[in-house]
């Protein structure tokens, strides 16, 4: 890893760590970039100080009382009296249906833990009965999967977990030598997942046996991408690649000439989406590249100009993708919403108001996209109509 890139490695670990620093001693600031999930028409959201909200998609009324979780706090290096502080949350929560106890979301945080509650008579029921897993030894950054009634999460330390969704039991771990923040995704009876070591590994689900493990370029954020046997995924290096799903040998990689112009000039950090034999992967140098899916072949680039951290999503023939700021500049103080037909590449850009930007991935429910930035507001747009505008539906941090 080059000088620069443990430099801006150290960076994030010291803006982490200093939030949690923070909210120890105000007892009441959190922070985190969660997304969302949809079940039923209704959205599950975690807010920035450390609460989970249920909202009905169809008018956006809040669906009974949002659940507070906390961390316990004690007087530390700065001499803070000891309390309670939201629980920092980055991982979007995961809604599971099952025969019994019925529907359940899911959340994990950076204390390490995955907490569980029922969703019943539109509304989550805090406790009684509420699940909570045994500590996992480090803080949870990226986000949860769930196969067959088994929920999966990866620690900041380097254990990916597998554990019953019915009480938050272990069933299996399997420990690696790096730190994780990137999302599992299951494909079949594999878990396939990045770590900083630069390396992609596939667990057999049933026990958490190593597969196989390929080593990369870069140090891995983003979430693989498994489709049609083949595992995409970019990397630090400014590479996208696609592996054998059963054997992990590289397919291809873009770019195949490091000296080509108009190659990817920052990190791959967001997860890929993909339609009709595409892949569209966007980086933090504010393109969005399209793939061939076959090949790696680059069809076009999509150039949004500011970095592109957050996941975008595909509405039908519609990609939708937002830009974070990346100066002071007068002219950049806010992100933007970018509105793309992928049939012919135009777009449209629609404005967030000032000082605005997303750095959580994007959910739908129908045609709307819902964005939850870095003021703790959530907003949505209808991708489905034409010159639509972003909405502001609440700040989540408000809703008690």
């Amino acid at each position: 890893m080059s000088i620069k890139h443990k430099f801006i490695l150290v960076i994030l670990a010291v803006l982490l760590s200093g939030t949690l620093i923070l909210t120890s001693c105000t007892g009441g600031i959190a922070r985190g970039w969660a997304g969302g999930a949809v079940y039923n028409g209704d959205l599950f959201v975690a807010s920035m100080k450390g609460r989970i909200i249920a909202v009905d998609a169809s008018n956006n009324a809040v669906l009974g009382k949002p659940v507070l979780l906390t961390v316990p706090t004690s007087s530390g290096i700065l001499g803070c009296s000891p309390s309670a502080a939201p629980l920092e949350i980055y991982a979007s929560p995961l809604v599971i249906n099952t025969t019994d106890p019925g529907t359940v979301v899911f959340v994990a945080g950076v204390d390490g833990k995955i907490h569980g509650f029922l969703f019943k008579d539109g509304a989550l029921v805090e406790k009684n009965p509420s699940w909570l897993s045994e500590p996992l030894g480090g803080q949870i950054y990226g986000g949860i999967a769930t196969d067959n009634n088994v929920v999966y999460a990866a620690t900041a330390t380097g254990t990916i977990y597998a554990l019953n969704a019915k009480d938050l039991s272990i069933k299996w771990s399997h420990k690696i030598d790096s730190k994780v923040w990137s999302t599992p995704v299951v494909s079949g009876d594999t878990l396939y997942i990045g770590c900083f070591n630069k390396t992609v590994y596939a667990l057999n689900l049933a026990d958490g046996k190593e597969k196989w493990n390929k080593k990369l370029d870069g140090s891995i954020n983003a979430p693989p991408l498994v489709l049609d046997n083949k595992v995409f995924i970019g990397d630090y290096s400014r590479h996208f690649y696609a592996l054998d799903a059963a054997t992990g040998n590289i397919v291809w990689k873009f770019p195949g000439d490091d000296t080509a112009a108009g190659n990817p000039q920052n990190w791959f950090w967001a997860a890929p989406v993909t339609l009709n034999g595409i892949i569209y992967a966007p980086s933090l140098d504010g393109n969005i590249y399209e793939l061939d899916a076959a090949t790696g072949t680059l069809k076009d680039t999509i150039t949004l100009g500011d970095s592109i951290s957050s996941s975008p999503v595909l509405v039908g023939n519609t990609l939708v993708a937002t830009t974070a700021v990346v100066s002071y500049a007068p002219t950049k103080q806010r992100g933007k919403v970018y509105i793309i037909d992928i049939t012919n590449n135009n777009h449209r850009e629609v404005d967030f108001p000032p000082n605005e930007e997303v750095n959580a991935p994007l959910f739908t429910s129908g045609s709307n996209v819902y964005f939850h930035t870095t003021k703790d507001n959530l907003f949505s747009i209808d991708a489905a109509v034409k010159d639509s505008q972003i909405k502001l539906i609440f700040n989540l941090s408000s809703v008690k």
